[in-house]
């Protein structure tokens, strides 16, 4: 922390990192000065319009701050750690007696420091509009507690990838902070449908907007988002939506949960650049989480506005847990020479019986990741069958419900044999080559089948 610092805080960045951010903010608060009303407004209507007026201006410097922190930040951190690694001192603070705890905190308090005093620059700003707006200090606070932890899980996910900048060259800095910017415009548009895809939601500080300005029971359509009717927002049928409080603890409870799984991977990731990202005890407990939230969005009573049917709505959660997947089996997959080392070692001892190899399987740091990313499987498994066979719907729909689970749990497990065949290979691509295989084999079924007109839903 005091190295970042004091390569940082120099009076010219100081100067110029505050400069941006008056210049920005007066420019934000001119462009909404030429909406003032023309025609004659009571004293009342007056008092009401500066109201609005200010409400808006204080959500207009909210998401502004919102992006600048998460996706600035972002860029910033990746960047940093790229030109460490290509200098050669990350490898020194690896043999440092520094614990990972201190590195990791280091970085993402002094790496964005400048773009901290930018953003520190807007709160009084931030707190007179939002007053003047009559939005409660209460709820300007929640804004700013939901924004640092946010900022947390965003930059120590920047700091994972960061570590892998010798796939992507100078280029990983603008491809992470690109998908932030990405994620963040996705989550901020994206409407609350009554799916497992407003779990997404839970990730922008935006999601909180309606509840500062009092828009909750109307379809939300002004700036700087369209979220519908959010009072209709449920976790496991439980009124999430009904009250703010209720939106802010499980946002927190969310960024938490996701940026402890994330520093467990940058631990073993910056102490044992050869090791998984995860270790198969990790894994099973990641994917309880997921399903649980995946699930708790899905489990949804169906409401007066638009909401998705089940097979929809069953379909997203095995879209979701594809994507869980594929990220386990990167995460799991060891590299070759750990594969050699556990076969070595599985050879040497004649006397290991079978039971031993399967635990060995299902809990070592070295073994293939095969058998452990089926035990993920069957963690899904479970609370999908028990959701198909309660869901009051026919037959046939459940059927092929069924059918389609079946069909993603082969599918997976022949993803997960592929990428690790590949990482056997000699060439020191094999990363490369197990992403490109397992994506073609991802894409290229559908897209044939479209191309030869041939649909799920067909008769034959």
């Amino acid at each position: 922390l005091l190295r970042e610092l004091k390569g940082r805080l120099k009076g010219r960045n100081i100067a110029i990192a505050l400069i941006i951010s008056l210049v920005g903010q007066f420019l934000l608060f001119f462009s909404w000065s030429g909406d003032h009303p023309r025609r004659h407004l009571s004293e009342l209507e007056i008092q009401l319009w500066w109201q609005d007026h200010y409400r808006d201006i204080f959500i207009s410097l909210s998401l502004f701050v919102l992006f600048a922190l998460l996706v600035i930040g972002s860029y910033m951190l990746i960047a940093n750690l790229g030109h460490e690694e290509r200098r050669g001192t990350l490898n020194f603070i690896r043999l440092s007696p520094q614990s990972t705890g201190q590195f990791w905190l280091g970085k993402l308090l002094g790496v964005p420091i400048l773009l901290y005093l930018a953003i520190a620059i807007t709160i009084p700003f931030h707190l007179w509009f939002g007053l003047s707006g009559k939005i409660t200090l209460t709820e300007i606070i929640s804004f700013w507690v939901i924004l640092i932890a946010s900022s947390g899980f965003f930059f120590s996910a920047a700091l994972l990838f960061g570590l892998f900048g010798s796939w992507f060259s100078g280029f990983q800095a603008w491809l992470g902070s690109g998908a932030v910017f990405a994620f963040l415009l996705m989550a901020n548009f994206k409407p609350i449908d009554n799916s497992s895809f407003d779990w997404l939601s839970l990730f922008s500080p935006s999601v909180l907007f309606p509840y500062l300005v009092n828009e909750t029971n109307s379809r939300y359509t002004g700036f700087p988002f369209h979220l519908g009717k959010i009072q209709a927002w449920q976790f496991f049928n439980l009124p999430l939506g009904m009250m703010g409080l209720s939106i802010v603890v499980l946002t927190l409870l969310n960024y938490g949960l996701w940026t402890y799984w994330i520093g467990q991977a940058f631990n073993r990731q910056f102490r044992n650049p050869g090791t998984t990202l995860l270790s198969k005890r990790q894994s099973y407990l990641l994917t309880a989480c997921w399903i649980t939230f995946t699930l708790g969005f899905a489990l949804q009573e169906p409401t007066s506005g638009y909401s998705y049917p089940f097979p929809d709505n069953f379909y997203i959660v095995l879209g979701l847990n594809l994507v869980l997947f594929l990220g386990l089996i990167a995460a799991l997959s060891p590299q070759r020479q750990c594969l050699q080392d556990w076969t070595r070692y599985r050879h040497q001892n004649r006397s290991t019986v079978n039971s031993s190899l399967i635990a060995d399987l299902l809990w070592g740091e070295k073994s293939p990741g095969l058998l452990a990313i089926a035990m993920n499987l069957m963690i899904v498994v479970l609370p999908l069958i028990g959701w198909i066979l309660l869901e009051s719907v026919d037959i046939n729909v459940k059927l092929q419900a069924f059918a389609s689970l079946i069909l993603s749990l082969i599918m997976i497990l022949i993803y997960g044999a592929i990428a690790q065949l590949m990482l056997l290979m000699k060439t020191s691509k094999r990363g490369i080559w197990a992403t490109g295989i397992v994506v073609a084999a991802i894409v290229l079924p559908p897209t044939l089948l479209s191309v030869l007109s041939i649909f799920p839903g067909q008769s034959w």
